[in-house]
């Protein structure tokens, strides 16, 4: 296989984007928002702020990886065209060359 080949059956493109969608299952409650915090102190404010930058920064990834995982389903029907294509391709190859179809 070259460098420039991946291999992957349809079950292991559906699996990518699987995956991809469940990495983010334990961002979810942290992308909801910062809990609220007493305005005390300054380090309470700026803990507060902090948390609220991290919380932007989950729900951005969250929504990076579903986008990811969007762009694997719809690659998955070109992905499976492909795949039938090319086992025509060789099926007619095969009846071409032995005339008869392969086992």
């Amino acid at each position: 296989m070259s460098g420039d080949e991946v291999h992957v059956s349809h079950e292991q493109v559906r699996q990518m984007a699987s995956g991809l969608r469940n990495s983010t299952d334990q961002l979810d409650d942290a992308a909801g928002g910062s809990p609220d915090m007493p305005e005390v102190s300054t380090s309470a404010e700026k803990m507060s702020h902090t948390l609220s930058v991290l919380s932007e920064a989950a729900a951005g990834l969250i929504a990076t990886v579903e986008e990811i995982a969007g762009k694997i389903d719809a690659s998955d029907g070109s992905y499976g065209d492909v795949d039938n294509r090319n086992a025509q391709d060789l099926q007619k190859e095969y009846s071409d060359k032995y005339g008869g179809q392969p086992d």
